[in-house]
């Protein structure tokens, strides 16, 4: 049988690279962690780790356990957590993980739920969708909703595909490109300002130039900040990409779309799940809430989505 405590000191030495400093760092005797890993190699019949002159070497076993084990003491923290707060009252906990433009629905959905079901707590992850794709595998959430483009053929994932949007080319209302479509090699004659975090759109921007055996384009500014975007392209001549249901968000209102010649980078929006997650009658309430949000939204057109972020 296997104890926890003998997965947290796994877990000490795969972090430490050494017996010695993982004893010193869980507060325990030498002998004991090897002991423990010891007892852990018996169980599975494997090495986990290489003992080295200096420190240790995980295994292929011990990388293959590795996500395993912090999953499982990742699902023990949890349950101690759920039955805490359930014992005060609450229905359960949903944890849902959100790219940055659908923040809206997914906050709309948590109030078309709470309508109903007042006594459900909630926990939500704002990233991109990398990171968000890392925290469910690591079961610090439950779902999450973004961009599914590189996630669609992931064996352990479930993905439910919404809707799908263009890139579209993004400039101020005064900037010569604005409502025209634009070939590449006047698109090289202007900076660009590109995400740092949410990087398909920069990433597809690089190969539309790559794959024509044209230059890179200037990235004059990286960053991260919707505030920063918009100022920089309302108050100069740079140039940025981004989906199209994104441009309809207030704050880029009053921007202009230009259009690159062939550039038909897509993104494909949906939810996604763990392979094989046992769900809850609450996280499936939840979804389909969501469900319906997205496609709301996919629905809507120009006007109405401005007028909906208006006019909440």
């Amino acid at each position: 049988m296997i104890h926890l405590r003998q997965l947290k000191h796994f877990l000490t030495v795969f972090d430490h690279g050494s017996f010695l400093q993982a004893s010193q760092s869980a507060n325990i005797s030498q002998p004991a962690i090897s002991k423990s890993i010891h007892s852990l190699e018996q169980h599975y019949g494997v090495l986990l780790f290489k003992r080295l002159p200096r420190g240790v070497e995980p295994t292929t076993f011990a990388i293959a356990l590795e996500q395993h084990a912090r999953r499982i003491l990742l699902d023990f923290e949890r349950s101690n957590y759920e039955m805490s707060i359930m014992a005060q009252g609450s229905l359960g906990l949903v944890r849902i993980g959100v790219g940055r433009s659908f923040i809206r629905s997914v906050n709309d959905a948590i109030l078309d739920l709470h309508a109903l079901h007042p006594g459900i707590d909630y926990s939500v992850m704002t990233d991109h969708a990398d990171r968000l794709h890392q925290a469910l595998l690591s079961n610090r959430i439950d779902l999450y909703v973004g961009m599914v483009n590189r996630v669609m053929h992931d064996p352990s994932c479930l993905v439910e595909s919404i809707f799908s949007d263009k890139y579209v080319g993004l400039c101020s209302a005064d900037h010569p490109f604005a409502g025209k479509s634009v070939s590449i090699d006047d698109l090289l004659l202007y900076d660009w300002i590109v995400p740092e975090i949410e990087e398909a759109g920069r990433t597809a921007l690089e190969a539309y130039f790559a794959h024509r055996k044209k230059p890179k384009p200037t990235f004059k500014i990286v960053t991260n900040s919707n505030e920063i975007v918009y100022q920089s392209l309302r108050q100069t001549r740079l140039l940025s990409v981004m989906p199209e249901g994104s441009h309809y968000e207030t704050q880029f209102e009053d921007l202009a779309r230009f259009y690159p010649i062939d550039f038909e980078f897509e993104r494909n929006v949906g939810i996604v799940r763990r392979q094989n997650f046992s769900s809850s009658p609450l996280i499936e309430k939840y979804i389909h809430n969501l469900q319906v949000r997205l496609i709301s939204l996919n629905q809507q057109t120009p006007d109405t989505r401005q007028k909906m972020s208006v006019n909440p």
